[in-house]
């Protein structure tokens, strides 16, 4: 499929969209099959080891790999962490089993996941509380990292996202973050990222590891859309879900594609 068939839609109806298909999965999905709403990331290293997951992991494989890659960039032990726009709530459990903070809390604004996140989960340190990422509830200086998946693009405000997450953390506290945007888009992201209170400490572009991940799961994928979607509906739906990794670049990014980049960036 060409990318040309991938709808560009204005930033305030991709949101509409985007928020309606999230409420939708969030009901529906009373076997919690939808923990992870991302994109997933896949090593290209044909001889790397494969992440080593539990059972129930294991089908969730390459949205827990993303989570694993993004949080990998630093040394969690005893960190008071934040998630904002943690969703189905998988990333903040895969972190805190795996990478042994002190606490995280998800902050989401749907109530119908938070109601799931508090409910399914039962871990110690791991809560859940409604939010929105552009005015949090939290007093400055509260955490030691902030980290952001696939969820900025949706947001109304940039710059009062950033500004939040610049508030919230403690001096010398990390922000790690990845989210995609058309290549046209890029620089302008850029700038809303540049805040004098973060340093960046590293950009990573790893829109092939996304690429490859989107076409190894395609087949878990469709068995979601395919549960809980409308036929009529389903075609878009994919596309949305990046099916196949359609819309995104593959080699050096035309205007119209998608590219992912992931970001470390400390506060000073």
């Amino acid at each position: 499929m060409s990318n040309a068939q991938f709808p560009r839609l204005s930033n305030p109806i991709r949101r509409l969209l985007f928020q309606l298909f999230y409420e939708y999965i969030s009901i529906l999905d009373k076997e919690a099959k939808a923990l992870f709403l991302n994109y997933g990331y896949a090593d290209l290293d044909a001889d790397a080891e494969p992440l080593e997951l539990l059972p129930e992991e294991e089908k969730h494989r390459y949205s827990v790999q993303l989570y694993h890659h993004v949080a990998s960039a630093i040394d969690w032990t005893g960190l008071q962490a934040l998630e904002l726009s943690s969703g189905r709530g998988g990333g903040a459990w895969y972190i805190m089993r795996q990478f042994r903070p002190a606490s995280i809390v998800g902050v989401d604004p749907s109530i119908n996941a938070i109601r799931f996140c508090n409910r399914y989960y039962a871990v110690d340190g791991l809560s859940f509380l409604q939010g929105r990422a552009e005015h949090l509830q939290f007093p400055g200086n509260t955490f030691d990292v902030v980290t952001n998946i696939e969820a900025s693009l949706h947001y109304a405000n940039m710059e009062a996202f950033v500004n939040e997450v610049v508030r919230v953390l403690k001096p010398g506290g990390y922000f790690l973050y990845t989210d995609f945007r058309h290549m046209e888009e890029i620089d302008q992201w850029r700038l809303q990222l540049d805040h004098p209170d973060l340093r960046l400490v590293e950009e990573e572009d790893i829109t092939p590891n996304v690429v490859r991940s989107l076409e190894l799961d395609a087949g878990r994928t469709r068995e979601l859309i395919d549960q809980y979607v409308p036929r009529p509906l389903r075609k878009p739906i994919g596309l949305f879900a990046g099916n196949f990794g359609t819309g995104f670049a593959r080699g050096t990014p035309k205007p119209g594609e998608r590219v992912h980049l992931n970001f470390v960036f400390r506060r000073r």
